[in-house]
């Protein structure tokens, strides 16, 4: 393996980063970290074990393991180009025969008892397989989001934090399949983003539309956080578009902390779907001043 294509390779990547080509991930976070790990497995063919990964610091490490793991590549590649991050690749997200009744009563719940208003639902029924990206301040976001698919609900699906609905068996059942949700990771490992990325893949193929939380937590005074890192990433990997929402009056009736919504007028804005173009970190910032406009004009 000419090392010299794979030093070519990492300053490529390394371009905007602080890191420098011969010291490839220590100051890349875990995003960064995943990119550069998929871009040298299809450049030479082969797959790098997330365990020996996580302990590379310097570029003779990071060879060392490359040239290993060509010694051990098979002869004949993967049939039709499989990436090694969809190997095997996952089902799509399940819903239980009770999903739909589920979500018919709750979507009936939302529009009484918070007076649901709908704008641009047009923009999210012809996307397709997509991103739906929205702002998120309380845990009425998700139902509101649910309610406001109208009949393109059956194709929604959540990426919800692992580490909380996702704990306890009973809760998991319910989260997987009534709702939908799928688990993600949050700042995990490799192995965990790669996870995350065959779930996407999973949804994609079944058509499901992803509702993703670019903040990645709630925001305590209901205003828009700052995002984190990843939806331009998954946006290219999987070529998804991305639809832009704002929810409003979440903040209010269920703020974080509070036990019980408080009745009251909820909206949500859907706009046109945003492609990716090879722009990077630029389309976030579109996501995010599209998602910011919809509040504004929000009824």
């Amino acid at each position: 393996m000419p090392r010299e294509r794979l030093r070519a390779l990492l300053a490529g990547l390394a371009s905007g980063r602080r890191a420098a080509a011969d010291d490839p991930f220590t100051d890349w976070d875990s995003i960064a970290k995943l990119e550069g790990m998929l871009a040298i497995e299809a450049a030479f063919g082969i797959q790098l074990p997330d365990e020996a990964l996580g302990g590379v610091r310097t570029f003779e490490e990071l060879a060392a393991l490359v040239e290993r793991a060509c010694a051990d590549r098979p002869a004949t590649p993967p049939a039709g180009g499989t990436p090694a991050w969809l190997t095997p690749p996952l089902p799509p997200a399940p819903v239980a025969r009770w999903g739909r009744p589920c979500s018919g009563l709750l979507t009936a719940w939302m529009r009484l008892w918070f007076r649901l208003r709908v704008t641009g639902r047009e923009h999210l029924m012809a996307s397709g397989p997509c991103l739906l990206c929205a702002n998120h301040s309380s845990h009425l976001d998700g139902p509101a989001l649910l309610a406001a698919a109208g009949p393109a609900r059956d194709r929604v699906v959540f990426a919800a934090a692992k580490d909380y609905f996702f704990t306890r068996p009973r809760l998991a059942a319910w989260s997987a399949r009534a709702l939908p949700m799928i688990p993600w990771e949050r700042g995990g490992d490799l192995a965990a983003m790669r996870e995350n990325l065959r779930h996407l893949a999973a949804c994609r193929a079944a058509g499901r539309i992803v509702v993703f939380f670019p903040e990645g937590g709630r925001s305590r005074d209901g205003t828009l956080q700052p995002f984190k890192e990843g939806l331009a990433f998954f946006a290219e990997q999987l070529g998804l578009p991305v639809v832009p929402a704002w929810i409003g009056g979440t903040h209010r009736a269920l703020p974080k902390g509070a036990s019980f919504p408080r009745p009251g007028r909820l909206t949500v804005a859907f706009g046109p779907p945003v492609q990716w173009a090879g722009e990077g970190a630029a389309l976030g910032a579109t996501v995010r001043r599209r998602m910011l406009a919809l509040g504004e004009t929000a009824p």
